[in-house]
């Protein structure tokens, strides 16, 4: 896999295909409301991110999933006190909702006593590897995408995320399997409880990191009758060469 060098520096780095600025999707083309906290948090994100890989590599101490999550929302609080200034949200591990035992791995809430701590964002983590169910990175009982669309996780959200820990093959490969097991499922999926016919429910790339690809893409919740916005990124996380 051809990776970047370890040391990234904030000044130079180059965010190559990357958007100027965060942009939600136009309301015209996919009825996606603004939010502007939800906006502010994902533009953090594709900021930092991109240091990620290389501040893993020095710490790492396993390749399971919620050890990279720990490790993940460590590295976001981090930023924010190394970035200085006032960043009014807080990333948390598997935040709890008042109406399902299903946690996500990752949520995002702002610091403020005048509202509950209820996540204003949510995200799903799954590894992409040779030891992994890779498949449920979309469907299956814990299913990441299929998790977002049955409501399961973040009922009371309609724009949401995953990351996706790529230890093996590149994240292209990946892209192009997720977006495979996708058309399989509107082709071929039998259940009458969850729709996968449309056509935005797969990944679009809308930017390009170092180490990072950044994608996007769109879901009907059949239950619901609403859609959810998903904002995925997948994250090179195998050993990176000077």
């Amino acid at each position: 896999m051809k990776l970047l060098q370890t040391t990234l520096n904030p000044d130079t780095i180059v965010l190559k295909d990357s958007l100027p600025t965060y942009q939600t999707p136009r309301d015209k083309d996919l009825s996606v409301a603004q939010n502007l906290e939800v906006d502010l948090v994902l533009s953090f994100i594709d900021k930092h991110v991109p240091y990620f890989p290389p501040y893993y590599q020095t710490v790492r101490d396993s390749k399971k999933e919620n050890r990279i999550s720990d490790f993940l929302v460590h590295h976001f609080e981090l930023c924010k006190n190394e970035t200085g200034g006032y960043f009014p949200f807080r990333f948390s591990k598997n935040p709890t909702q008042s109406e399902s035992g299903k946690e996500t791995d990752i949520g995002v809430f702002v610091m403020t006593r005048n509202l509950k701590p209820l996540p204003i964002i949510e995200f799903e983590a799954k590894r992409f590897s040779e030891s992994s169910n890779n498949k449920e990175y979309v469907c299956g009982l814990r299913g990441g995408i299929e998790r977002f669309k049955r409501g399961h996780h973040s009922s009371h959200l309609r724009v949401c995320g995953m990351f996706g820990y790529v230890q093996n093959q590149t994240s292209y490969d990946w892209i192009e399997k997720v977006n495979t097991w996708i058309k399989e499922l509107s082709e071929n999926s039998l259940d009458p409880t969850i729709d996968w016919t449309d056509s935005k429910e797969l990944l679009i790339k809308v930017g390009s990191f170092p180490y990072v690809e950044k994608l996007f893409s769109f879901h009907y919740r059949e239950l619901s009758k609403d859609r959810i916005s998903l904002w995925h990124y997948l994250i090179e996380l195998s050993e990176i060469k000077n």
